[in-house]
């Protein structure tokens, strides 16, 4: 035997051991996805998170539940909203909200409105549907922000029509950040219709990149993700993920769970207790040890 092919043979060998060992190793299941709208203008100042969405991974990889938590969930071992635990430091981070959900987060990643811009435009943009015709008429003019002396009015009025929408790096900041369409969640206004509108579009956007078969474009979402968007994954997280996910990907599923909110304290999860906390409109659960929360995710994850 040469020794071309026992250089070979040594080559397959080690590629074998190698796949077989990332096989048996504990892929991350559980992730934090947090949307963060940093603002620093003359109508807010802010940066807080406003998407909170955890994200499950079954045991085989076929599926993924996603769960979203609404902004103002209040933290009571720290006496704030949840929206104010970012920025900290990923353990920090995971570790809050562990005790809110009950679940260990392996791994978080944060995503900017400039990120969905540009994910947008890398993907050539996604379709999705909305019940009810989502109209704004005081969305914040970025023209009376860049200039107040301009003349342009401090609002606009945006606009997207019932059915299908195509969403790219020209209109998806407005549909991400819209909370004044209405007083009622169900016609896309306040936080939980926003939640709902985010939700939808990062089931858009996961659907599409976990479709995408194109060489380039997997590689150009790989290294923007790397170089622009925050998170705490490592190289091995990669690999091992690769090797769960790809034999699946063509199956995958993924899945929202809506976590009952409302003003309701008798049917809903979390919900508004119709006062004040601390001088703050707040959601809470019925104790604060987020148990009927907890205990609502795990039953979730069962199925």
């Amino acid at each position: 035997m040469t020794k071309i092919k026992l250089a070979i043979i040594l080559i397959l060998y080690l590629i074998i051991v190698s796949f077989l060992s990332i096989k048996n190793i504990i892929a991350p299941h559980n992730f934090l996805i947090l949307g963060l709208d940093p603002r620093n203008d003359l109508l807010e100042k802010t940066e807080t998170t406003d998407t909170i969405i955890y994200a499950n991974f079954s045991s085989n990889f076929d599926n993924v539940k996603l769960f979203s938590l609404p902004r103002d969930l209040w933290f009571y071992p720290q006496s704030k909203k949840i929206n104010q635990i970012y920025p900290d430091n990923f353990n920090n981070i995971q570790n809050n909200f562990n005790q809110i959900i009950g679940q260990n987060i392996d791994r978080t990643v944060v995503i900017t409105t400039q990120n969905l811009k540009d994910i947008a435009f890398l993907i050539g943009g996604v379709d999705v549907y909305l019940d009810k015709e989502l109209k704004d008429d005081k969305y914040p003019n970025q023209a009376y922000i860049d200039d107040p002396k301009s003349g342009a009015p401090i609002y606009k009025t945006i606009f997207y029509p019932a059915g299908v929408n195509h969403l790219d790096s020209s209109n998806i900041t407005e549909f991400v950040r819209s909370r004044k369409s209405s007083d009622l969640a169900a016609n896309g206004g306040t936080d939980l219709g926003r939640i709902d509108r985010q939700q939808q579009l990062i089931n858009s956007l996961l659907s599409k990149i976990l479709a995408t078969r194109h060489p380039q474009q997997l590689l150009s979402l790989y290294k923007y993700f790397n170089q622009n968007i925050s998170h705490n994954f490592n190289k091995k997280d990669y690999l091992v993920l690769s090797v769960k996910i790809l034999p699946n990907i063509s199956k995958l599923k993924l899945i929202k769970i809506s976590i009952p909110t409302g003003e309701n304290p008798k049917t809903d999860i979390i919900y508004h207790p119709t006062k004040f906390i601390n001088k703050q409109w707040v959601f809470i659960t019925s104790t604060p040890d987020y148990q009927t929360l907890k205990s609502f995710i795990s039953k979730s994850l069962l199925y």
